[in-house]
C-alpha cells in the first residue's frame, strides 16, 4: 500500500507550474492542499480496511475486489449521506457479492466508513 506522503509527493510532482496551464497555476496551491487532505484520509481508511481483512484471514488474492469496493464506498461516504448513502452502498454490496466477495465482509467494510448496510 502506498503511503499518504508518497501519494502527495507524486501528485505535487505532476502539478508543477511548468507542466500546468498558467490559468490553473493560480489554483495550484489549493489543489495541493485538497489532495493532501484526501490522501491522508483515504490512506487511513484503506489501512483500516486492510487491518480488518487481515483479521478475517482474507487471502491476498481477494484484496483487489475488497479494495475496489472500499474505494467505491469511500466515494459514497464523501458524496452522500443518510438513506442515499445506504441505498448506494447496498447496490455496491450486490455488485461485489456477484464478484465473489462475501456480504458480511462488505457490510463490515461499509461500517468502517460509518455506513450501515442492512
Amino acid at each position: 500500500m502506498v503511503s499518504a506522503a508518497k501519494r502527495i509527493e507524486h501528485y505535487n510532482n505532476r502539478m508543477q507550474s511548468s507542466q500546468v496551464d498558467p490559468v490553473l497555476s493560480a489554483t495550484n496551491a489549493a489543489q495541493k492542499v485538497n489532495f493532501a487532505e484526501y490522501a491522508v484520509e483515504w490512506v487511513a481508511k484503506q489501512t483500516l480496511v486492510h487491518q480488518y481483512l487481515d483479521g478475517q484471514g482474507c487471502l491476498p488474492s481477494e484484496y483487489f475486489n475488497y479494495n475496489a469496493y472500499a474505494g467505491e464506498i469511500y466515494h459514497i461516504y464523501r458524496g452522500f449521506s443518510g438513506a442515499a448513502a445506504v441505498a448506494a452502498a447496498s447496490d455496491m454490496v450486490i455488485k461485489y457479492t456477484g464478484m465473489g466477495c462475501t456480504a458480511p465482509r462488505l457490510k463490515a467494510i461499509a461500517l468502517l466508513f460509518n455506513i450501515v448496510v442492512p
